[in-house]
Protein backbone atom coordinates (compact mmCIF):
# COMPACT_ATOMS: atom_id res chain seq x y z
CA UNK A 1 0.00 0.00 0.00
CA UNK A 2 1.63 3.70 -0.99
CA UNK A 3 0.34 6.72 0.00
CA UNK A 4 1.24 10.07 -0.90
CA UNK A 5 4.61 12.14 0.09
CA UNK A 6 3.88 14.02 3.05
CA UNK A 7 0.31 12.17 3.99
CA UNK A 8 1.01 12.24 7.15
CA UNK A 9 1.67 16.09 7.88
CA UNK A 10 0.92 17.62 4.94
CA UNK A 11 3.25 19.63 3.23
CA UNK A 12 2.81 23.15 4.09
CA UNK A 13 1.87 26.25 1.92
CA UNK A 14 3.85 26.69 -0.98
CA UNK A 15 4.99 30.33 -0.94
CA UNK A 16 5.29 31.24 2.49
CA UNK A 17 7.14 27.43 3.15
CA UNK A 18 10.16 28.20 5.68
CA UNK A 19 12.29 26.14 8.17
CA UNK A 20 9.81 27.04 11.07
CA UNK A 21 7.42 25.22 9.10
CA UNK A 22 9.76 21.92 8.89
CA UNK A 23 10.43 22.06 11.84
CA UNK A 24 6.66 21.94 13.09
CA UNK A 25 5.60 19.46 10.52
CA UNK A 26 8.14 17.06 10.84
CA UNK A 27 8.14 13.52 12.72
CA UNK A 28 10.79 11.25 13.65
CA UNK A 29 10.73 7.83 12.16
CA UNK A 30 10.72 5.36 13.51
CA UNK A 31 8.20 6.98 15.76
CA UNK A 32 4.62 7.53 16.72
CA UNK A 33 3.03 7.75 13.93
CA UNK A 34 4.89 4.82 12.08
CA UNK A 35 4.39 2.74 15.12
CA UNK A 36 0.62 3.34 14.68
CA UNK A 37 0.75 2.17 10.39
CA UNK A 38 2.98 -0.33 11.82
CA UNK A 39 0.11 -2.21 13.90
CA UNK A 40 -1.99 -1.74 11.02
CA UNK A 41 0.86 -3.66 9.11
CA UNK A 42 0.95 -6.13 11.46
CA UNK A 43 -2.94 -6.57 11.71
CA UNK A 44 -3.48 -7.73 8.08
CA UNK A 45 -0.04 -8.47 7.02
CA UNK A 46 0.99 -5.57 4.49
CA UNK A 47 3.96 -3.71 3.54
CA UNK A 48 3.00 -0.04 3.62
CA UNK A 49 5.32 2.99 1.67
CA UNK A 50 4.96 6.43 2.32
CA UNK A 51 7.10 9.69 3.13
CA UNK A 52 7.20 12.27 5.56
CA UNK A 53 9.40 15.03 6.78
CA UNK A 54 12.41 13.25 9.42
CA UNK A 55 14.02 15.19 12.38
CA UNK A 56 16.18 14.28 15.49
CA UNK A 57 17.71 11.41 13.80
CA UNK A 58 20.77 10.61 16.47
CA UNK A 59 23.31 11.16 13.77
CA UNK A 60 21.97 14.19 12.20
CA UNK A 61 19.98 16.37 15.43
CA UNK A 62 19.52 18.87 13.34
CA UNK A 63 18.47 18.56 10.18
CA UNK A 64 14.98 17.49 8.84
CA UNK A 65 14.78 15.17 5.98
CA UNK A 66 12.56 14.30 3.50
CA UNK A 67 12.17 10.47 3.78
CA UNK A 68 10.72 8.39 2.04
CA UNK A 69 10.07 5.09 4.20
CA UNK A 70 8.73 1.32 4.20
CA UNK A 71 6.99 -0.41 7.04
CA UNK A 72 6.82 -4.29 6.88
CA UNK A 73 4.00 -6.92 8.02
CA UNK A 74 5.91 -7.01 11.32
CA UNK A 75 5.42 -3.29 12.06
CA UNK A 76 8.97 -2.13 11.95
CA UNK A 77 10.10 0.39 9.31
CA UNK A 78 12.51 -1.95 7.05
CA UNK A 79 13.71 1.07 4.77
CA UNK A 80 14.29 4.63 4.80
CA UNK A 81 15.73 6.90 2.09
CA UNK A 82 16.31 10.29 2.05
CA UNK A 83 15.35 12.55 -0.63
CA UNK A 84 18.07 13.26 -2.99
CA UNK A 85 16.38 16.47 -4.79
CA UNK A 86 15.34 18.63 -1.79
CA UNK A 87 17.12 21.99 -1.69
CA UNK A 88 17.61 22.36 -5.80
CA UNK A 89 13.95 22.28 -6.37
CA UNK A 90 12.13 25.14 -6.55
CA UNK A 91 9.61 24.87 -3.26
CA UNK A 92 11.62 22.35 -0.46
CA UNK A 93 14.26 23.47 2.18
CA UNK A 94 14.28 19.66 3.47
CA UNK A 95 18.46 18.48 3.70
CA UNK A 96 19.22 16.03 0.99
CA UNK A 97 22.45 13.90 1.45
CA UNK A 98 23.89 15.44 -0.89
CA UNK A 99 23.98 18.96 1.46
CA UNK A 100 26.40 16.95 3.80
CA UNK A 101 27.77 14.52 1.38
CA UNK A 102 30.92 15.04 3.31
CA UNK A 103 29.57 13.29 6.63
CA UNK A 104 26.07 11.53 5.49
CA UNK A 105 28.98 9.39 3.10
CA UNK A 106 29.07 8.15 -0.34
CA UNK A 107 28.02 4.38 0.32
CA UNK A 108 25.76 3.72 -2.60
CA UNK A 109 23.45 1.41 -0.24
CA UNK A 110 23.08 3.96 1.93
CA UNK A 111 21.90 6.97 -0.41
CA UNK A 112 19.94 4.52 -2.18
CA UNK A 113 19.18 1.40 -0.42
CA UNK A 114 16.55 -1.44 -1.48
CA UNK A 115 14.73 -3.59 0.65
CA UNK A 116 14.60 -7.38 -0.15
CA UNK A 117 10.99 -8.86 0.84
CA UNK A 118 9.25 -12.13 -0.27
CA UNK A 119 7.65 -10.65 -2.97
CA UNK A 120 10.31 -8.77 -4.86
CA UNK A 121 12.85 -6.07 -4.00
CA UNK A 122 11.41 -2.51 -3.61
CA UNK A 123 12.77 1.04 -3.25
CA UNK A 124 11.57 3.97 -2.90
CA UNK A 125 11.94 7.85 -4.12
CA UNK A 126 9.91 10.90 -3.54
CA UNK A 127 8.33 13.24 -6.23
CA UNK A 128 10.78 15.55 -7.70
CA UNK A 129 13.39 12.72 -7.73
CA UNK A 130 11.22 11.47 -10.59
CA UNK A 131 13.23 14.03 -12.92
CA UNK A 132 16.08 12.78 -12.82
CA UNK A 133 16.40 9.53 -14.14
CA UNK A 134 19.90 8.95 -12.09
CA UNK A 135 17.84 8.37 -9.00
CA UNK A 136 15.75 5.36 -10.49
CA UNK A 137 18.92 3.98 -12.25
CA UNK A 138 20.69 3.98 -9.10
CA UNK A 139 18.30 2.30 -7.53
CA UNK A 140 17.90 -0.58 -10.22
CA UNK A 141 21.53 -1.28 -10.06
CA UNK A 142 21.26 -1.83 -6.53
CA UNK A 143 18.54 -4.67 -7.40
CA UNK A 144 15.45 -2.80 -6.69
CA UNK A 145 12.15 -4.52 -8.99
CA UNK A 146 9.91 -2.33 -7.64
CA UNK A 147 9.95 1.35 -7.92
CA UNK A 148 7.57 2.91 -5.22
CA UNK A 149 7.14 7.10 -5.72
CA UNK A 150 5.40 8.48 -3.53
CA UNK A 151 3.88 11.85 -5.47
CA UNK A 152 2.90 15.21 -4.85
CA UNK A 153 2.76 16.63 -7.87
CA UNK A 154 0.51 20.02 -8.77
CA UNK A 155 -2.11 20.04 -11.94
CA UNK A 156 -0.99 23.54 -13.42
CA UNK A 157 -1.85 22.50 -16.74
CA UNK A 158 -2.36 19.55 -19.23
CA UNK A 159 1.19 19.27 -19.66
CA UNK A 160 2.32 18.74 -16.23
CA UNK A 161 0.00 16.03 -16.04
CA UNK A 162 1.27 14.14 -19.17
CA UNK A 163 4.67 15.21 -17.70
CA UNK A 164 4.46 13.39 -14.44
CA UNK A 165 2.99 10.01 -16.20
CA UNK A 166 5.71 10.48 -18.92
CA UNK A 167 8.32 10.30 -16.44
CA UNK A 168 6.63 7.25 -14.47
CA UNK A 169 6.34 4.87 -17.80
CA UNK A 170 9.80 6.15 -18.35
CA UNK A 171 11.03 5.25 -15.46
CA UNK A 172 9.94 2.00 -15.38
CA UNK A 173 10.96 0.88 -19.01
CA UNK A 174 14.33 2.18 -19.28
CA UNK A 175 15.03 0.34 -15.64
CA UNK A 176 13.19 -2.97 -16.54
CA UNK A 177 11.00 -2.48 -13.61
CA UNK A 178 7.36 -2.44 -12.16
CA UNK A 179 6.12 1.27 -10.74
CA UNK A 180 4.07 2.43 -8.21
CA UNK A 181 2.89 5.36 -7.46
CA UNK A 182 -0.05 7.63 -5.31
CA UNK A 183 -0.10 11.68 -5.58
CA UNK A 184 -2.38 13.57 -3.33
CA UNK A 185 -6.38 14.02 -4.43
CA UNK A 186 -8.02 17.24 -4.69
CA UNK A 187 -8.82 18.96 -1.59
CA UNK A 188 -10.64 22.46 -1.71
CA UNK A 189 -9.36 23.06 1.86
CA UNK A 190 -5.92 22.69 2.16
CA UNK A 191 -3.16 23.87 0.26
CA UNK A 192 -3.39 20.69 -2.35
CA UNK A 193 -6.35 22.36 -4.33
CA UNK A 194 -4.74 22.16 -7.61
CA UNK A 195 -3.40 18.64 -7.25
CA UNK A 196 -3.87 16.13 -10.21
CA UNK A 197 -4.25 12.94 -8.43
CA UNK A 198 -3.84 10.48 -10.57
CA UNK A 199 -2.30 7.01 -9.20
CA UNK A 200 -0.51 4.93 -11.52
CA UNK A 201 1.01 1.07 -11.76
CA UNK A 202 3.08 0.80 -14.38
CA UNK A 203 4.96 -2.43 -15.35
CA UNK A 204 8.55 -3.19 -16.51
CA UNK A 205 7.94 -2.42 -20.19
CA UNK A 206 5.98 0.72 -19.64
CA UNK A 207 2.80 -0.35 -20.04
CA UNK A 208 0.15 1.40 -17.71
CA UNK A 209 -1.07 -2.02 -15.39
CA UNK A 210 -3.72 0.92 -13.57
CA UNK A 211 -4.44 4.25 -13.46
CA UNK A 212 -6.78 6.48 -12.01
CA UNK A 213 -7.44 9.70 -14.57
CA UNK A 214 -8.90 12.06 -12.00
CA UNK A 215 -7.99 13.46 -9.00
CA UNK A 216 -10.93 11.89 -6.37
CA UNK A 217 -10.01 10.04 -3.44
CA UNK A 218 -9.72 6.38 -4.45
CA UNK A 219 -7.60 3.20 -4.58
CA UNK A 220 -5.86 1.70 -7.22
CA UNK A 221 -4.63 -1.65 -7.33
CA UNK A 222 -2.85 -4.40 -10.05
CA UNK A 223 -0.81 -7.67 -9.47
CA UNK A 224 2.64 -7.24 -10.14
CA UNK A 225 4.48 -10.29 -11.69
CA UNK A 226 7.75 -10.30 -10.50
CA UNK A 227 8.99 -13.69 -12.01
CA UNK A 228 7.84 -12.35 -15.28
CA UNK A 229 9.98 -9.46 -14.63
CA UNK A 230 12.93 -11.42 -13.62
CA UNK A 231 12.57 -13.55 -16.85
CA UNK A 232 12.34 -10.27 -19.12
CA UNK A 233 15.54 -9.31 -17.31
CA UNK A 234 17.98 -12.71 -17.64
CA UNK A 235 16.47 -13.20 -21.44
CA UNK A 236 15.18 -9.99 -23.30
CA UNK A 237 18.28 -8.95 -25.65
CA UNK A 238 17.00 -5.86 -27.44
CA UNK A 239 15.04 -3.92 -23.80
CA UNK A 240 17.45 -5.33 -21.52
CA UNK A 241 19.11 -1.84 -20.77
CA UNK A 242 20.64 -2.63 -17.25
CA UNK A 243 22.44 -5.13 -18.48
CA UNK A 244 23.77 -2.97 -21.54
CA UNK A 245 24.61 0.05 -19.59
CA UNK A 246 27.95 1.49 -19.92
CA UNK A 247 28.22 3.54 -16.84
CA UNK A 248 32.16 3.55 -17.27
CA UNK A 249 31.71 6.33 -20.16
CA UNK A 250 28.99 8.00 -18.45
CA UNK A 251 30.47 8.56 -15.32
CA UNK A 252 33.82 10.67 -16.95
CA UNK A 253 31.49 13.26 -17.79
CA UNK A 254 29.48 13.50 -14.15
CA UNK A 255 32.86 13.48 -11.86
CA UNK A 256 34.11 16.25 -14.22
CA UNK A 257 30.66 18.47 -13.74
CA UNK A 258 29.65 20.63 -10.53
CA UNK A 259 26.34 21.64 -11.17
CA UNK A 260 24.37 22.42 -7.87
CA UNK A 261 27.13 22.46 -5.30
CA UNK A 262 27.08 19.86 -2.74
CA UNK A 263 27.93 20.06 1.19
CA UNK A 264 25.55 23.43 1.27
CA UNK A 265 24.59 22.34 5.07
CA UNK A 266 27.61 20.57 6.43
CA UNK A 267 28.11 23.47 9.16
CA UNK A 268 24.75 24.51 10.04
CA UNK A 269 21.18 23.38 10.35
CA UNK A 270 19.79 24.35 6.79
CA UNK A 271 21.13 26.02 4.29
CA UNK A 272 18.30 28.58 3.79
CA UNK A 273 15.39 29.95 6.13
CA UNK A 274 13.00 30.54 2.98
CA UNK A 275 12.22 29.79 -0.05
CA UNK A 276 13.22 33.48 -1.44
CA UNK A 277 16.72 33.33 0.27
CA UNK A 278 17.44 30.00 -1.94
CA UNK A 279 16.09 31.41 -5.31
CA UNK A 280 19.39 33.53 -5.48
CA UNK A 281 21.73 30.53 -6.04
CA UNK A 282 20.15 29.69 -9.32
CA UNK A 283 21.64 32.69 -10.87
CA UNK A 284 25.13 31.87 -9.06
CA UNK A 285 24.52 28.31 -10.77
CA UNK A 286 23.10 29.23 -14.23
CA UNK A 287 25.92 31.74 -14.54
CA UNK A 288 28.61 29.32 -13.79
CA UNK A 289 27.58 26.39 -16.37
CA UNK A 290 27.27 29.25 -19.23
CA UNK A 291 30.96 29.70 -18.57
CA UNK A 292 31.66 26.18 -18.09
CA UNK A 293 29.83 25.85 -21.39
CA UNK A 294 27.32 23.31 -20.27
CA UNK A 295 24.68 26.28 -20.90
CA UNK A 296 24.75 28.76 -23.57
Amino acid sequence: MVFPESFIHGFGPARTRNWKIYQQLAIQIPGEETEALGRKCKEYGFYLAGAAYEKLDPGFPHKIFNCGFIIDPNGNVALKYRKINTTNNAVELATSPCDILDKYGRDPKKLFPVLETPYGFFAIYICYDGTFPEVARCLALNGAEVLIRPNNWFYGSTEQLDMMTMMNRMRAFENTAYLVTCNWARSPLSEYESSCGHAMIVDYEGRILSERIDNNETFCMARLDVNALREHRTRDKFRNFLSQLRPEAYATVYSSRTCWPPNLCLDKDTAWQTLDEKWVLYDDVIARLKKEGVMH
